[in-house]
């Protein structure tokens, strides 16, 4: 029996997808790598580092003990590791599923030819939406949106659908999720995975290794194994699906969670496939003894088969150019406030504490607070596309580029969106708790205690109105704020000075 020679990279760690799938293990040799490079391109939150890392060690354990030959290298970068292992096997060809981020299919191509190999790449299984589906929908198109690829997604599986009609007679929900709990409302706890020895292990690596990297390891909760990846699953299907929709958008000060899954961590990392994480969610939902509101089930499937689908061609389709993209020519730098230098802002700061702390914040942090004060602050989108990348657990290239470069700062001037995702303080007031304990108030635009977040939102208006009077969404924003007194506009613009000078 020949061997196969197999990479395994570290999001897609799945044996029900990809080449394991099909193999049994007597016959396969299973290269893993640790690469430095990778974890070094960027001050990574370490809690990033322990959970891609020690996700991987514990898939290769999981390997071993399946039967299969596993040559787990921590190698200085990917060419590195593929040439030792070339070398020491002899190997000829080595298997790989499609990488998702951009140019690792080319890089490691080179890498084994450059040892006289040939790399086969086999279809990354791990989407629920192939290529040629989203080409054929997207087609003719002059452009992309989410919520028509959502239908359509949604029409060919036949999920929430009433015949060819959708249930519920509507096909989204999400005015129907903007509700924020009274105070005092009580959320689940949040699920838990404390580190088991090899975890720890890891966790000393990356504090001597990259000591000076963002965030802390301490609290470190995250699942790193198939196993813990279902009891999370499991968890938000009892404890949260029937009240994520409505809240979905809500942020509470000292709740991180919420109602949301956390699942996009082992998601990204191939420990769930969205694939089942659907279906059995919508399993769930269709027993009525779970008590699964239709805009609860609903919100969660636009987030995996819509939003997190969609992302993804729109990055393959898409890169390098996006990436790059700066449409609106914003330069300011990245404020120090995002690596925890202090602010006033409570938002900001609140929500970087959290970031700091655990790695992650919820989608609304990610949009509404982080990635619209760099919007409205006219900072460089590329900047904070690396920060974001850097930053949080569960961010891979693939998933981050877009949602930074397009939907959150406009780089691209709405390829795929229908207008910036820009708000003043009045939003941030509505949608979370923090304006209450902040130094700044909400409703004020000039002064020294106004939210800097007023002043920065029709500065923004006023600074791209030319653009904005031709965009059907924010041309009314424009003749508001060309109703106002020169006087008027004089003095909020020049607090937005103010502001964006202390940045």
């Amino acid at each position: 029996m020949s061997t196969k020679h197999v990479l395994v990279l570290g999001d897609q760690l799945n044996r029900d997808v990809g080449p394991l799938a099909s193999m049994e293990p007597a016959e396969a040799s299973v290269l893993m790598i640790e690469s430095e490079a990778l974890a070094d391109s960027l001050p990574h939150h370490k809690q990033k580092l322990v959970l891609v890392f020690s996700a991987m060690r514990h898939f290769a354990r999981a390997l071993e003990e399946a039967g299969f030959t596993v040559d787990y290298r921590r190698a200085a970068d990917f060419e590195e590791g593929i040439g030792g292992y070339l070398d020491g096997t002899g190997a000829r060809e080595l298997t790989v599923a499609r990488p998702t981020d951009y140019g690792y299919e080319e890089r490691l191509r080179a890498a084994v030819e450059r040892r006289g190999a040939r790399l086969d790449v086999v279809d990354n299984e791990l989407w629920i939406t192939s290529d040629d589906e989203f080409d054929a929908w997207a087609e003719g198109r002059t452009s992309l949106r989410l919520e028509y690829f959502y239908r359509d997604a949604r029409r060919r599986r036949g999920w929430l659908m009433d015949g060819d009609e959708p249930a519920g007679g509507r096909w989204n929900f999400d005015a129907d999720n903007r509700e924020t709990p009274e105070p005092g409302h009580a959320f689940p706890s949040r699920p838990s995975f404390p580190p088991d020895a090899l975890t720890l292990e890891v966790i000393e690596d990356v504090e001597a290794r990259w000591p000076d990297h963002f965030g802390t390891t301490e609290g470190f909760a995250w699942p790193v194994t198939r196993q813990d990846a279902l009891e999370l699953l499991n968890s938000f299907l009892e404890e949260r699906l029937g009240t994520f929709g409505p809240y979905e958008d809500a942020i509470v000060e000292g709740e991180p969670v919420l109602y949301h899954s956390l699942l996009s961590v082992p998601l990204n990392l191939g420990l769930l496939h969205a694939r089942e994480v659907c279906e059995r969610a919508l399993d769930f939902a269709d027993d009525p003894a779970n008590r699964v509101p239709l805009q609860s089930i609903e919100g969660f499937l636009r987030q995996v088969l819509g939003w997190r689908e969609f992302m993804r061609h729109v990055y393959r389709t898409r890169m390098p150019g996006l990436r790059e993209g700066n449409g609106l020519e914003h330069d300011l730098p990245l404020p120090d406030l995002y690596w925890g230098g202090p602010t006033e802002l409570r938002c900001l700061s609140e929500t970087v504490r959290q970031l700091r702390a655990t790695g992650h914040t919820h989608h609304i942090q990610r949009l509404m607070v982080l990635g619209n004060f760099a919007l409205i602050a006219r900072v460089d989108p590329r900047e904070l596309n690396d920060w974001f990348l850097g930053c949080y657990v569960d961010a891979l290239d693939w998933v981050v580029t877009p949602n930074v470069m397009g939907m959150s700062q406009y780089a691209d001037l709405g390829s795929f969106t229908t207008k910036p995702y820009a708000a003043s303080g009045k939003y941030v007031n509505r949608m979370s708790d923090h304006c209450a304990r902040c130094s700044f108030d909400p409703k004020r635009t000039v002064g020294d205690d106004a939210c800097p977040l007023n002043a920065l939102y029709w500065d923004f208006i006023d600074h791209h109105a030319e653009r904005w009077k031709g965009n059907a969404r924010m041309a009314l924003m424009v003749r508001n704020w060309e109703r106002r007194s020169e006087r008027d506009r004089e003095a909020i613009l020049g607090r937005a000075r103010a502001v964006r000078g202390t940045l």
